[in-house]
């Protein structure tokens, strides 16, 4: 039921009903006062032309499915805990990075470098599968970003809600500690500087720019969308990190001096910490 696949779950069962809360302690107290007949019928009125196997069992047995739950939920943080802590400062520094973007209008920057599952073109948020049009429009809703530690190609999101509308994805740099990878085609290294101050798209970007690159070129290599991929580059060249050239029916892109010479000095190894 829990499967990586496209499915519903509860916001009481999925720890999101209240989205301001990270402390997993208060979230398992939740899940315990959870009413298992309420949490059974708000399964039987989204399915409420076939009942899916996997939520058979909640519908039939709401007390028994909602304690062997809780049961599993606390035998995953125990094991998940330690990983968590590790992310952290992975994920203060995202809080961080959500907070600039809004303030400085950087927002479609942000989104546009979630990840495949979810894209963000032309000013469009595609959500990885179907979702009634009622739902899509963001209205007065805030808009919540919600970093998850528990993959690297971790989605959800939750649009039915009429207080919010929230997406969850793997906070950047998680694949450094799992030993996965945040990208598809971003190196996995722990000293990536360039990186840490570009953002990892824009970073390999400035790093594929020695192939002279069309953007089509960039955006195989990053297996984004071409909208997504000119995006990058557009804020690469109003940095004057990247610049066009015609070669032929072609463009190519290059980095400038000042780009090379960017990716050439936050290549070098870091220098020692004194204490």
């Amino acid at each position: 039921m829990l499967a990586a696949r496209d499915c519903w779950i509860p916001d009481r069962v999925a720890l999101v009903e209240n989205l301001g809360t990270s402390n997993m302690a208060t979230l398992v107290k939740d899940l315990a006062e959870t009413d298992p007949d309420l949490l059974a019928a708000e399964v039987a009125t989204f399915h409420s032309t076939s009942i899916p196997p996997g939520w058979r069992r909640l519908v039939d047995d709401p007390t028994g499915f909602l304690t062997a739950y809780r049961q599993l939920v606390d035998a995953a943080w125990t094991a998940f805990a330690p990983l968590w802590k590790q992310a952290d400062a992975l994920i203060g520094r995202e809080t961080e990075r959500i907070g600039v973007a809004v303030v400085t209008g950087g927002l479609d920057g942000l989104l546009a470098g979630l990840g495949s599952s979810l894209r963000y073109e032309e000013g469009t948020l595609r959500l990885p599968h179907s979702c009634p049009t009622h739902l899509t429009n963001l209205g007065r809703r805030p808009l919540v970003m919600v970093p998850l530690a528990s993959g690297h190609r971790a989605h959800m999101y939750g649009a039915e809600r009429s207080d919010a509308l929230w997406i969850g994805y793997p906070v950047p740099g998680l694949g450094r500690l799992t030993g996965g990878q945040t990208h598809p085609h971003v190196p996995l290294d722990e000293t990536d500087a360039l990186g840490a101050v570009l953002g990892e798209v824009r970073a390999e970007i400035l790093r594929h720019l020695t192939h002279t690159p069309t953007v089509s070129d960039l955006a195989r290599h990053l297996r984004v969308g071409v909208s997504t991929a000119t995006y990058h580059c557009q804020h690469l060249a109003a940095a004057g990190l990247l610049h066009r050239e015609r070669h032929g029916r072609e463009i190519r892109l290059l980095p400038t001096e000042r780009g090379a010479a960017l990716a050439q000095l936050l290549a070098m190894p870091f220098p020692p910490v004194r204490p």
